[in-house]
């Protein structure tokens, strides 16, 4: 038996993170965590690493950008997908800088996010 594969979205926005989680859900072997801030996002990575994070870059409390300086500072390496409506350059530059694997720009597309989902789980 497959151990389940924890996925955690992490997105201020109650109706994205329900969107990518119909997205998916079907994807077997897989537990969903979701958070509304960077903040929380960090305190359950404490407590147990993420076989993939989706994070959005703007959010309350703590942004997306400022997520990826923490876990750099901590030294965890998992798979991030970063999905933002920011169309600089600069913020998808900063972003791989700090270490993510993927970019998604917003609005989100149900089968790019399912594609990279899948592609970032089978490597």
């Amino acid at each position: 038996m497959n151990r389940d594969r924890k996925i955690y979205i992490a997105d201020d926005s109650t109706v994205t993170r329900m969107f990518i989680i119909n997205i998916i859900k079907n994807i077997e072997n897989i537990k969903i965590s979701e958070f509304a801030n960077g903040e929380e996002v960090l305190l359950a990575i404490e407590n147990e690493t993420p076989d993939l994070l989706i994070l959005d870059s703007v959010m309350p409390v703590m942004d997306g950008l400022n997520v990826l300086r923490r876990l750099k500072e901590l030294n965890l390496n998992f798979p991030i997908l970063f999905c933002t409506a920011d169309i600089q350059i600069t913020t998808k530059e900063k972003a791989m800088q700090l270490g993510i694997n993927e970019f998604i720009n917003k609005p989100i597309q149900k089968e790019i996010i399912l594609d990279k989902v899948l592609s970032i789980l089978k490597s």
